[in-house]
């Protein structure tokens, strides 16, 4: 049990656990101590000299921040000598800071004008004239900075170093000149940076997304959570006017610890952008023109029961998305099976079954040793990528990467495992092999069938497969092994594809061996744990439930419908079909397949009717014979489930447009217009979300028992069955390779990119790279290639034309073109299904 420390702070007993400050014990009983260059998730400092308290038997006052409390310690925070000196601390800070409180963003919310207000001179003894420095000067594309109002607490370049570790801003000269600027040359370009603004405790830096658009104490402040990537950080709205003027990080240990990266915070202007589709589109004589609802809706019926009359329910089908909320796809899938009568519904970026969800948050933050097989934190999970970078920076957590190409996180000096694309199994075994050749297993294991199954991969020949030299197999097999609380990240790609299983498997033997918990999935949308959750899949029921007879007939009678008993096609096989001529119709919720599958766009242009409800004009949408207006995730009440499984709250900050509605509620009344009600819990003229989890609670048993209520605004974990852990074999097989095409294609997220939302961002559109492909400086000599080369990128299947940008950050014999850049769909190079793509790089 902790030692406890008693002490007396203004008469007051006070009993707090050894090793707090003296700060932070009089915040425990209320006592309020000012101070500006505190931050309780940084390095105490004592810099700004504010929290000066007075305790007996010590000389002079003392900084509350870094003293540590005594037995039987006495603490004065407001004696005359306390007052006297803090009131002259705060009077020489506004010798030169400036008095614009009336046009600062951080009035309201500015810690200097408080504490002058509660405890400063009411007017200023100084009469000459203040020390003038640079005035609202660019930062950095985000960020504004005035060096007159800065107190120099050093709060922002604390947290880079502490926290984000983009050692990007510093002290510059001395004393009455010293200020605090980027290095000379070099961009404040952290993907971190906006968090900055948020520790400030003044208007030095601001945010110039926010600039000027609002006082903060006009604004609504509506929790919510982040609609971007699967952390689900949850996140504060502020709102007027019914305009999202900022988004603010909110305190949720459990998930982003009030942090968050550029990309949630600063690229929320979609929302407001005049490419919004505001009310529904019917396509006439060959162009897609606005419409009523009731036109839309009647349309999209009849076509449809036409298509389902004539030629059977499985030639329809229905794909959704994990950007939307669980309510949707729940109402989504239901209406799939309840009134078009078929299992033809998927979404885009299915896990595989077998995937799991993150360890919790916490257990990230304290591992002291991380697998990263095959994903990048940083552009796909900024804020994961932050707590590795604190856990790596605070206590040496060893960061483990298996990736061809080279990330962030390979610079803390771990492991880089940069392996050909297509023999992940093989690597996983041959770790398998060390540990188990060198006996560094965790005791107790049954091992004799996996030494079996592994025997054939030693390090030596591992390295002729996977290129990975065997000596650095060798010490991540002993990195993980010497861990503790070692924790396995893996990236959906890796197991998506023919060898997925067998990659996920090799992992699960892995994870056994040094007695770790399941290795996690790096789920990449919003809410891909929970669209699964709802049965947004050809062979899943809600609550992840199998098609069989006894829970088809148990739904059957909930919902009111005789649902189909015919296996469904998934969304490769629904497009395929489409190709085919025998799947006429697809109905589409917030996906963009022209754009992100291989055969996306031939497919669609194959059907005899489509249907679109998204947010903008995207690829798929411009191929729709009906498209229908849907709100953002600011708009619409709902839940996520984040990738640790955690269900939280989207609370309604702001009211649609007069013709733009919730997916649920469009779901609703299609099928009223249909001549079903599709949630017997909801009444025909009101759309309910909290009605339809409380439906979700009935039918998903993951979900048994939650209401919003019980939800909060901290949200609350839910757990899937994930079976009996045991070892099984996981047979590699080599990837075939095609002579022509002699790189490997390795494609992946960046985290600014032209993707639908963000690129309809003005301010963060500047972020966006040109499309580029990455390429080995040994091939790009081979080949005759120099940085920033014009080049074709082919495959049998099409080519890119691109940038070639030469880097040894991806390994020789592979190429790397990021996804959502150029406007040609990269995945059109790839065959769907095949283990990896084969390309040639040729200069134009």
């Amino acid at each position: 049990m902790e030692p406890l420390v008693t002490l007396t702070i203004d008469d007051r007993e006070v009993t707090v656990p050894a090793g707090t400050t003296v700060l932070n014990a009089a915040k425990s009983v209320g006592i309020e101590i000012p101070t500006l260059c505190y931050y309780e998730k940084l390095a105490p400092f004592g810099g700004c000299r504010i929290c000066l308290v007075e305790i007996e038997k010590m000389r002079g006052l003392q900084t509350a921040c870094t003293t540590v409390v005594r037995p039987d310690m006495v603490v004065r925070t407001a004696s005359p000598e306390v007052l006297k000196t803090r009131k002259a601390i705060l009077e020489f800070l506004l010798t030169n800071h400036p008095l614009d409180c009336p046009v600062c963003d951080k009035g309201g919310e500015c810690d200097l004008q408080d504490f002058v207000f509660k405890w400063g001179p009411t007017e200023s003894r100084y009469i000459e004239e203040k020390r003038h420095k640079r005035k609202a000067y660019a930062l950095s594309p985000l960020i504004v900075k005035d060096e007159e109002r800065c107190v120099l607490c050093r709060r922002c370049v604390r947290y880079l170093e502490e926290w984000a570790d983009d050692l990007q801003l510093d002290y510059f000269e001395r004393g009455r000149l010293t200020r605090v600027d980027t290095f000379p040359g070099q961009p404040f370009d952290s993907v971190f940076s906006g968090n900055t603004i948020d520790i400030c405790p003044v208007g030095a830096l601001t945010s110039r997304v926010f600039r000027f658009r609002a006082r903060s104490w006009e604004l609504e402040k509506v929790p919510s959570v982040c609609a971007y990537c699967g952390v689900g950080c949850n996140i504060t709205l502020d709102v007027k006017t019914n305009k999202l003027r900022r988004i603010s990080g909110r305190e949720n240990p459990a998930v982003n610890d009030g942090w968050l990266c550029d990309k949630g915070r600063f690229a929320h202007q979609y929302i407001d952008s005049p490419e919004r589709i505001t009310r529904p589109l019917v396509r006439k004589d060959g162009e897609l023109r606005p419409a009523s609802w009731d036109e839309a809706l009647n349309l999209v019926s009849q076509r449809l029961r036409e298509i389902v009359r004539e030629s059977g329910p499985r030639s329809v089908g229905g794909v959704g998305s994990a950007t939307v909320t669980n309510e949707a796809a729940y109402l989504f899938q239901k209406f799939v099976r309840t009134v078009l009568g078929t299992n033809n519904v998927d979404h885009l970026g299915r896990l595989p079954d077998g995937a799991r969800p993150l360890p919790s948050m916490t257990e990230v933050r304290e591992a002291d040793a991380i697998l990263l097989f095959g994903a990048d934190t940083l552009e796909e999970a900024p804020v994961i990528e932050l707590f590795i970078r604190r856990a790596a920076n605070l206590k040496g957590t060893k960061v483990i990467v298996a990736n061809p190409r080279r990330i962030n996180l390979t610079r803390y000096g771990g492991p880089w495992l940069a392996y050909r694309p297509g023999t992940e199994v093989a690597l996983l075994n041959g770790l398998a092999h060390v540990i188990l050749a060198e006996g560094l297993h965790k005791e107790g294991r049954r091992v004799a069938e996996l030494k079996e199954w592994v025997k054939d991969y030693p390090p030596d020949k591992v390295e002729e497969i996977t290129a990975v030299p065997a000596e650095t197999l060798r010490e991540a097999a002993r990195v993980l092994t010497e861990a503790q609380k070692a924790v396995l990240i893996y990236g959906p790609d890796t197991v998506r594809g023919p060898n997925g299983q067998a990659c996920l498997t090799a992992l699960n033997n892995l994870a056994l061996l040094i007695g770790a918990h399941e290795p996690g999935c790096l789920a990449q949308e919003p809410n891909s744990w929970g669209v699964l959750d709802m049965g947004l899949a050809p062979h899943l029921y809600p609550g992840r439930q199998r098609l069989d007879d006894k829970v088809r007939e148990r739904l059957g009678k909930r919902w009111k419908a005789q649902l189909p008993s015919e296996a469904g096609l998934g969304l490769d096989e629904m497009l395929k079909a489409a190709l085919d001529g025998e799947l006429e119709a697809l109905y589409i919720m917030a996906a963009n397949p022209a754009m992100d599958h291989p055969i996306g766009d031939e497919a669609l242009e194959k059907l005899k009717f489509l249907v679109v409800q998204d947010l903008f004009l995207t690829e798929t949408a411009q191929l729709a014979d009906v498209v229908l207006p849907a709100a953002s995730f600011a708009e619409a009440d709902g839940t996520f489930t984040n990738m640790a499984g955690r269900v939280q709250r989207l609370h309604q900050a702001l009211r649609p447009l007069a013709e733009v509605k919730p997916h649920g509620q469009i779901i609703v009344d299609l099928a009223r217009v249909m001549g079903q009600e599709i949630g017997a819990t909801m009444p025909l003229e009101h759309y309910s979300p909290q009605a339809v989890m409380e439906e979700i609670a009935r039918v998903a048993a993951p979900y048994e028992g939650l209401s919003y209520g019980s939800l909060g605004d901290d949200g609350i974990p839910v757990t899937t069955e994930g079976g009996t852990r045991r070892f099984a074999q996981a047979d590699f097989r080599p990837p075939a390779t095609d002579a022509a095409y002699p790189l490997a294609l390795v494609t992946g997220r960046l985290l600014y990119d032209r993707s639908p939302l963000f690129a309809r961002s003005e301010i963060m559109r500047q972020l966006v790279p040109e499309p580029f492909v990455e390429i080995n400086p040994a091939d790009a000599e081979t080949l005759r290639i120099a940085d920033q080369d014009a080049v074709t990128v082919s495959s049998a299947r099409d080519s890119l034309e691109l940038r070639a940008r030469v880097s040894d950050d991806i390994r020789p014999g592979c190429v790397f073109v990021p996804l959502h850049l150029n406007e040609m769909p990269v995945v059109a190079l790839s065959e769907a299904g095949a283990a990896v793509t084969w390309v040639k790089v040729t200069k134009r």
